[in-house]
């Protein structure tokens, strides 16, 4: 049987080291080295992992096709209905989200819900995850109404947890985004000062989900139009994301903003 903790451990290091190419090359070799040993759990470890390395790094389709490749896997080995499942129905909606497959996402996401639910995971990480991933349905579907309210209650789980501070953070810059799309700026100006009081600590700064909440700021001064601020936000946003990820689409979306307010200031 193959050491799955010492070489996910391994994996850990490549990915604080940057080194996504050797990361990727890494866990396709692990899955194959996983199914000669007749060592399908391995196998799908490794199938989340590189689902997980295809997402970070834009390639969405490539993230479905393997998310499809985990839930055969899952099927195979008779696991239909058990947390692992819902896991990587979780992992595979999230890929169809990013590749704009909104709707089948979502109903992956339910799916996973009701998992989490008859296997008694209701008050779980998984499902304050699971919560959260939903609302950016509905935030691309411009209901942030609706999103909000898993948002909040996303919030309230992980804020409950111990040890779970960066994703609560990550659920308020969330919030903040359909604050924003509602006009409500003095709620979203709360949460991102929340975020951006978080990421004043160096060593959160190399949370994965930094450039996110820069971004976000950057947003938020581009609403009220204060745009030095909002491309000097964009600006680091750019250069974390592109360290921490490797030129990516996230890369390419942060430089379209950046260009796109320029624009309009020059207007």
């Amino acid at each position: 049987m193959m050491n799955v903790k010492k070489l996910l451990e391994h994996l850990d290091k490549l990915y604080q080291e940057g080194n996504l190419q050797e990361a990727e090359l890494c866990i396709n070799s692990w899955i194959a080295d996983a199914f000669d040993d007749d060592d399908y759990g391995a196998a799908l470890t490794f199938y989340n992992e590189l689902e997980g390395l295809y997402r970070t790094t834009g390639r969405a389709g490539k993230a479905a096709e393997t998310s499809n490749q985990a839930l055969q896997l899952i099927e195979a080995m008779g696991l239909n209905g058990t947390v692992h499942h819902a896991t990587c129905l979780q992992n595979g909606a999230t890929a169809n989200r990013w590749a704009g497959n909104l709707e089948k996402a979502l109903d992956m996401y339910l799916q996973a819900a009701e998992i989490y639910k008859t296997t008694g995971q209701e008050s779980t990480y998984q499902m304050a995850s699971l919560y959260n991933n939903i609302s950016h349905i509905y935030q691309e579907q411009n209901l942030h109404e609706k999103a909000l309210e898993y948002l909040a209650t996303a919030y309230k789980m992980v804020s409950e947890m111990e040890n779970y501070q960066s994703e609560a953070v990550t659920t308020q810059v969330c919030m903040a985004l359909s604050y924003m799309a509602l006009g409500r700026m003095t709620q979203a100006k709360e949460n991102l000062d929340s975020a951006e009081h978080y990421y004043n600590c160096k060593e959160n700064r190399r949370d994965g989900h930094y450039g996110s909440a820069l971004s976000a700021m950057g947003e938020y001064y581009w609403r009220l139009k204060e745009y030095d601020k909002a491309v000097s936000y964009l600006e680091k946003a750019l250069e974390v994301t592109k360290e921490r990820f490797g030129e990516n689409a996230g890369c390419a979306v942060i430089r379209k903003n950046i260009d796109k307010i320029k624009k309009e200031q020059a207007e």
